[in-house]
């Protein structure tokens, strides 16, 4: 696991948000294996940015734009993810376990197109604002079908065995 201080890391999401306007500048965040324990990245935009098996224990993405990401593998245990983009993103073996999903006060937590094989959560799924063409493990039923919503929703998510 490798260590990034907050000025590696400020320089990082610099470099990325470069990218995103002209992949020509900048540079695309590749965050794999990093240790992001705590880091405050609420409002960032990581959009399509490589997180794969990062550690993100109790970090705070309030906000942040994570749509197309790679966080496979990543642990995403206790983060806010409140108000979170992560439409598109690819959560497979990921560890949401008390991962903040509500949409309290905030805008919508986004989990649209997400690909969720594999990936360990608990309640706070149900809290997810859009899960709208998100694919699942089939042990996740036992999360989904509580959500108000599941009627309408059932019929546009895609369950598969892990």
């Amino acid at each position: 696991m490798r260590t990034i201080t907050q000025e590696e890391l400020s320089q990082i999401l610099t470099d990325h948000v470069l990218w995103l306007k002209d992949n020509s500048i900048g540079e695309r965040a590749n965050l794999t294996d990093a240790n992001l324990t705590d880091a405050n990245l609420t409002n960032a935009n990581l959009a399509d940015a490589n997180l794969t098996d990062a550690n993100l224990f109790g970090a705070n993405l309030t906000n942040a734009n994570l749509s197309g990401a790679n966080l496979t593998g990543a642990n995403l245990t206790n983060v806010h993810l409140t108000g979170v983009n992560l439409a598109g993103a690819n959560l497979s073996d990921a560890d949401l376990a008390g991962a903040n999903l509500s949409g309290t006060n905030l805008s919508d937590t986004n989990l649209s197109h997400a690909y969720l094989i594999g990936a360990k959560f608990d309640i706070n799924i149900i809290n997810a604002t859009s899960i709208y063409y998100a694919t699942f493990s089939k042990d996740a039923l036992m999360w989904l079908i509580p959500r108000d919503d599941w009627a309408k929703v059932k019929d546009a998510v895609k369950i598969i065995d892990n």
